[in-house]
């Protein structure tokens, strides 16, 4: 369309068709001709999310995330998919908030205010829920009392409703004890291996055999389209290069919502964790605390509290990260952690505290004051903001303008010129990676692939963050690797599938050669593994699921009836030792194995 256009641009039919477009424009805008975005972004079962109540949920939960993660950059923001998984909790929230309502679960007035005087945010120095506090809290994060308790009151309705679907879940002490035997029962397996490289001399391809495999495994030599795509991205964020803020407006800005800048007291600390539950024996939690003060003496003789941590901690989620716990404020840990951790000066560790998980050693790297970030610190991210509230209002004219700018033969540097906006370019990637860098849907894609090299596409492509105007540089269509490329690599894949197919038949032969002793000369060649779970994990082997199913099922001492293949060669395999979970790891790991259970039943 664009190519009959130019070739006769300066035609009547041409102009009157631009007049025709601007009008369309004028009137009705892009939106009109595209199904651009409305103020209602989705429904569920008919009950709208508007564009307004997810921007300030998103503004929230970003907020909260930077709180969390103070030196997270732009690229890690966007790899989060916080957009995404926002659109997702909107969703699940509005079905079940409609659920509850169907069966009558309700909210009262008394304990939808119970709950907004507990939040400590809320609170004045000497403790008390303090009203001037909550409207200047909310008005911080750019919301109401109305948006906020509506949605504390949905919170509040999907919990009563859990509560009340999952009231009959139950769970014994045995059915919890037998799942835990179970899972945690492990094998260790006494093998003998014929390891492919003792056969990998023995076995010869042809380059017939090389052919046939190639040509009979076609899909797997097959590269897929692929495209060079330079294109205009137009949203607010790429428009708000064009727009001019002044001093005065960001000054203003500041001012008016200085509490946004407000920065909490905060501390970066470490934790090592001895699990104790409340509802523990006195001997266990004596155990518990006992051997936390050893590791407290580990760390007063010099060792470094990081690597002890790694190596001692009960805490799943710091554990690997030496203890790491990043940056909080108060109110975010227990009671008891929380007034150690800020009393603690940096570089300082705790003595033992006890709380409801256990017992913890608290070492403190960092502390920061309340404060107020100042202007010139956050003026350019002010600017920013504003800039991009205000192009937000223009998206539509701009992209008309670029439109119109592409029709009448400009190239896309010069459509976007006077807009600021400077071309990107994928670079030559396939379809995958092209839909991943336009952030395009991939049934837009066929359009892109079907055009032409140098063709201007004139519908835009709707993205995430705006439209997309899009030229093709080079296209490649579905392609197959030559044989030349790939030869080496299926020589080297039938060498060693030959090989494994001999070390099959060896490891067959040998366990073929005897009935319950093995001979001497394999007795010398036995090795053991590690303890083996039913996954089939086995670090000396790899993986292999049926081996560890046939070990499972095993009596101990017994050969297995036949050989098994691995990615190393072949074994022949039997049970040495059976390891089942001690009654001291079932007391440990009761309190957590049971309500990991209850809390399964409850979900379900």
């Amino acid at each position: 369309m664009l190519e009959v256009i130019r070739s006769n641009a300066q035609s009547w039919g041409v102009k009157i068709a631009f007049g025709i477009i601007i009008l369309v424009f004028v009137f009705w805008g892009v939106g009109g001709l595209t199904g651009g975005p409305s103020t209602v972004i989705l429904t569920v079962n008919g009950e709208p999310i508007t564009i307004q109540d997810f921007q300030r949920r998103y503004e929230q939960l970003e907020q909260n995330v930077r709180a969390q993660n103070p030196g997270l950059d732009a690229d890690q923001l966007k790899s989060m998919q916080l957009k995404q998984r926002l659109i997702q909790t909107l969703v699940l929230e509005n079905l079940l908030s409609q659920e509850a309502k169907r069966v009558g679960v309700t909210v009262t007035p008394v304990e939808l205010r119970k709950i907004v005087e507990s939040f400590p945010a809320f609170h004045n120095a000497e403790g008390k829920f303090d009203p001037d506090a909550y409207l200047r809290v909310l008005q911080a994060q750019r919301n109401t009392p109305g948006n906020f308790e509506s949605e504390l009151r949905n919170g509040l309705l999907v919990e009563k409703l859990r509560a009340d679907v999952s009231a009959g879940a139950w769970v014994s002490e045995a059915a919890a004890r037998d799942l835990f035997r179970y899972q945690g029962e492990r094998r260790i397996i006494e093998y003998v291996l014929y390891p492919l490289e003792d056969y990998t001399s023995k076995v010869s391809v042809e380059d017939a055999q090389i052919k046939d495999y190639y040509e009979a495994n076609q899909a797997s030599f097959t590269v897929p389209p692929q495209a060079d795509i330079e294109y205009l991205l137009i949203g607010p964020e790429t428009l708000a290069a064009a727009q001019t803020i002044d001093d005065a407006a960001v000054a203003s800005f500041y001012e008016k919502n200085a509490s946004q800048f407000a920065t909490p007291e905060m501390v970066r600390a470490r934790h090592i964790l001895i699990l104790s539950d409340a509802k523990a024996s006195p001997e266990d939690q004596a155990k518990a605390k006992a051997r936390i003060e050893e590791i407290a003496q580990r760390i007063k003789g010099g060792e470094d509290f990081g690597t002890v941590a790694k190596e001692t901690s009960e805490d799943p989620g710091s554990a690997p990260q030496g203890g790491e716990l990043g940056w909080f404020e108060k109110g975010r840990m227990v009671p008891e952690f929380e007034k150690a951790a800020f009393a603690l000066q940096p570089g300082d560790v705790s003595e033992p505290i006890k709380t409801q998980f256990g017992y913890h050693l608290i070492q403190l790297e960092e502390h920061k004051d309340a404060g107020q970030q100042p202007l010139d610190e956050v003026k350019d991210q002010i600017r920013q903001r504003l800039a991009q509230d205000e192009a937000a209002g223009k998206v539509q004219e701009a992209l008309e303008q670029v439109q119109l700018a592409v029709i009448g033969g400009k190239s896309l540097a010069e459509a976007g010129e006077p807009l600021k906006l400077a071309p990107q370019s994928t670079g030559l990637v396939d379809t995958t990676q092209l839909s991943q860098r336009l952030g395009i849907k991939a049934e837009n894609l066929p359009a892109l692939l079907a055009a032409q090299p140098g063709t201007v596409l004139d519908t835009p492509f709707v993205t995430k963050s705006g439209y997309i105007i899009a030229k093709v540089k080079e296209s490649k269509p579905q392609t197959v690797k030559p044989l030349d490329e790939v030869k080496d690599g299926i020589k080297d894949f039938l060498v060693r599938d030959k090989a494994r197919g001999l070390s099959y038949e060896a490891a067959t032969a040998a366990r073929k050669g005897f009935e319950k002793d093995m001979p001497a000369d394999l007795q010398a060649k036995a090795q053991k593994t590690g303890p083996v779970g039913r996954e089939g994990y086995i670090p000396e082997l790899g993986l292999n699921t049926e081996l560890a199913k046939a070990a499972f099922n095993a009596k101990p001492a017994e050969w297995l009836p036949v050989a098994y293949a691995l990615d190393g060669g072949a074994i022949i395999a039997r049970v040495a030792e059976v390891v089942v979970p001690s009654d001291e790891d079932w007391k440990t790991a009761a309190p957590q194995i049971t309500q990991a259970v209850l809390n399964a039943k409850r979900e379900r």
